[in-house]
């Protein structure tokens, strides 16, 4: 049988003990006599997609993105539209799309988990011109987003304490949101493009996305006072925030999101500048992502 190569690319900074644990992870358990290797590290933001393209270009089966949603998003830039497949090592803070497709936590199972993980072909977004496979936001999710870029420290308590100090100073934005429906206008704390389920950390956004049905949700969190907003975030971790009537989710194939004032965008948690309006669209059955063996499909819906 003949082996598949894999490259790993690794963000360093991704919270390992020591990078070498890693690659000495890889080496005790990855099936080599089922895969040959390639380890590299990125050394700056944006650099995995450069490796990623790298990667195609040299004709690797998979390629594994070892780190947060930050560096799966990077890999997966030059993997939509091939037929190439996208794995995933989990680390750094969040991990929401590791989690969703039952990947959780743990590197070494991870790691085992590519030796029979299977193949599936998935949904994934774009917007102006970049890809995505999990979330994006405006409003509250991306100021965060934008806060936890700009510090230094990771995890979910700071991602809490930030959540509270934000929320007090937050200021509702108004936006209008054009779907395949229709026009949506006003004030809202957040909007949420959803491919996927949810953030890192089991905070569930939009309980009813499936990767595989053609369609974005598009969440909306209305403007409230503060204890309403905070009772309806609370939700996320219940599965429950579309139950919210703060809350009011639409499907849709192309979402367009304007406002008059400038604002914060986040893609799989990871901070962005863009041109507005923002232009989202669903692109089917576009990407090969490696999941666990014999995940059921109802399970990711």
């Amino acid at each position: 049988m003949d082996r598949k190569r894999i490259k790993f690319i690794v963000n360093p900074f991704s919270g390992w003990s020591g990078n070498e644990g890693l690659h000495k992870l890889i080496k005790e358990h990855l099936d080599h006599d089922k895969y040959d290797y390639e380890y590299q590290e990125t050394e700056y933001k944006g650099h995995a997609i450069e490796l990623s393209a790298l990667a195609v270009k040299d004709d690797f089966d998979i390629i594994v993105a070892c780190g947060g949603d930050g560096t799966v998003n990077e890999v997966a830039q030059s993997l939509v539209n091939t037929d190439k497949v996208l794995g995933i090592i989990p680390a750094g803070s969040g991990n929401g799309f590791a989690m969703y497709i039952g990947l959780g936590r743990n590197s070494k199972k991870a790691i085992q988990i590519l030796n029979e993980a299977e193949p599936r072909r998935i949904d994934s977004c774009k917007v102006n011109e970049k890809f995505f496979l999990n979330l994006a936001g405006v409003g509250f999710d991306a100021l965060i987003a934008y806060k936890a870029d700009s510090g230094k420290k990771r995890g979910l308590q700071m991602y809490l304490g930030m959540i509270s100090k934000e929320m007090i100073k937050f200021k509702a934005e108004h936006f209008k949101v054009e779907i395949d429906d229709g026009t949506i206008e006003g004030k809202f704390t957040t909007i949420a493009v959803a491919n996927a389920a949810m953030y890192g950390y089991n905070f569930t956004v939009a309980p009813s996305a499936d990767l595989s049905d053609g369609l974005m949700d598009v969440v909306f969190v209305h403007k409230a006072p503060l204890l309403r907003t905070l009772s309806a975030s609370w939700r996320m971790l219940n599965n429950s925030l579309n139950k919210s009537k703060l809350v009011s989710v639409k499907r849709s194939k192309k979402v367009v999101i304007s406002t008059e004032n400038p604002y914060y965008l986040h893609l799989d948690g990871e901070s962005f500048s863009f041109e507005r309006p923002l232009r989202f669209e669903i692109i089917p059955d576009s990407i090969n992502v490696l999941f666990p063996a014999k995940q059921p499909a109802e399970d990711l819906k």
